[in-house]
This record gives C-alpha cells, sequence and structure tokens, in this order.
C-alpha cells in the first residue's frame, strides 16, 4: 500500500500497548520524489536529513520522518507540526506530546516505526555478517555458544542479526543506545524473546520483512 506521501507500507502490526509500521523507501529514488518529501517535513526532519552525504541515506531519513508523519496522521497530527527535544544520548521526543513515545530505524531501503504510550525502541537490519569483531562486541559468552553451534553462516548470520536487533531496539527503548553495555544482558530462549536479566524490564515483538530482521522493546 503506498500512502499518500509516497512510501509504501509493507507491514502494519498492532501490537499490545503499541503500533509499528514498516515501509519501502525505494519510491523516493523517482524525479523529485526526495524534494518532495523534503517539503512536508519538520525543519528538524529535513536537517537531519541533509546531513546524510549521499542519496540513499536521504531517502532512508526522509523515509523514516515520512513514516512517523503517516503514523501520527492516524492520531490527527502531522509531523511538520512536532518539535523535538533530545535525551542525555540523543534520543528523540515529542516536546508537545511527552506522553506518545516514538523509534525509528532503518536499514537497506526499509524503514521502521514503533509507536505508542510507553518508553519503547525499534530496530531493524538486513542480514549482516557475523564477523568476530561485531559478536565480541554484542553477544554474551551463552549467546556465542549458541551461536557456534548452529549449522552453517547463513543460519548463524540470521540468528545474530536477529539478537543485534533485539539488544538494539532494546537499547533504544531505554535511551541509552549504542552506549549500552550489550554482553551485560543475553538472550536465553529459542525463541529469541525473552532477555534476562534486565532493568527495566520488558517485552519483546520480533518480525521479519523481505529477508530483513527486526524488534520491538516496550518498556
Amino acid at each position: 500500500m503506498t500512502t499518500s506521501n509516497g512510501i509504501e507500507i509493507l507491514r502494519h502490526y498492532i501490537l499490545d500497548g503499541c503500533q509499528v509500521k514498516v515501509a519501502d523507501v525505494a519510491p523516493l529514488a523517482a524525479p523529485g520524489a526526495l524534494d518532495d518529501a523534503l517539503s512536508r517535513l519538520s525543519h528538524y526532519r529535513r536537517d537531519k536529513t541533509l546531513r546524510y552525504r549521499f542519496e540513499r541515506g536521504k531517502m532512508l531519513s526522509a523515509g523514516a520522518g515520512l513514516l512517523l508523519d503517516d503514523m501520527l496522521m492516524d492520531r490527527g497530527l502531522r509531523e511538520r507540526d512536532m518539535r523535538y527535544v533530545e535525551g542525555e544520548h540523543g534520543k528523540p521526543s515529542l516536546e508537545q506530546y511527552p506522553h506518545l513515545h516514538f523509534s525509528l530505524s532503518h536499514s537497506g531501503t526499509l524503514v521502521a516505526c514503533a509507536m505508542g504510550e510507553m518508553p519503547l525502541g525499534v530496530d531493524i537490519q538486513t542480514i549482516a555478517v557475523a564477523r568476530e569483531s561485531l559478536v565480541n562486541y554484542t553477544l554474551s559468552d551463552d549467546e556465542k555458544a549458541m551461536l557456534r553451534a548452529l549449522d552453517g553462516p547463513d543460519a548463524q548470520n540470521a540468528y545474530f542479526t536477529q539478537l543485534w536487533t533485539l539488544k538494539e531496539c532494546y537499547a533504544k527503548a531505554t535511551g541509552t543506545g549504542l552506549t549500552h553495555d550489550f554482553p551485560s544482558f543475553a538472550v536465553v530462549d529459542g525463541q529469541v524473546r525473552a532477555l534476562s536479566p534486565l532493568s527495566p524490564p520488558a517485552r519483546f515483538f520480533v518480525f521479519s520483512v523481505d529477508g530483513s530482521r527486526g524488534a520491538v522493546a516496550m518498556l
């Protein structure tokens, strides 16, 4: 489904306490589409988009803004009217609507947005190679053992990517972002949903879109 602002909605999840949408920003590659997208967005989002050097980064940033706009329109609001404040680690929030939490992520040509009335985070990633440096940065010892027990690089890369999205979305929900000590908590069950120990506690939702992996954390 193509929205009125030009991006293609691929998934819409309605969870207990929040909504998640995933969209493809490929339509923004059409002549004039990116400029039109920027004209629909707030100064904050335009400035953020124009800091990207390459066209693909600009498309993803603008597409994330358009997806946020689409979700705000469901509530009778518009992104272009929003004023933003940033937390200690740069997590943005809506100054006029502090009760309304949102999170954005993008990878490949996909963007994801989660929105609800509790702190939350979303992450989406194309399948990443489980390089040793990333594995050591991200995973606990138990998770490394589970990863190495899997048969073949495809299974290992898919599992690693899902673990990464779970940890990243939790770090976004808490507002710590990349400063979080990722190996300090572990995915401990075979469904890669339960993280322990966690403070504050969270509920998780995992999804897959066009070969990419995604996850949402709700505190």
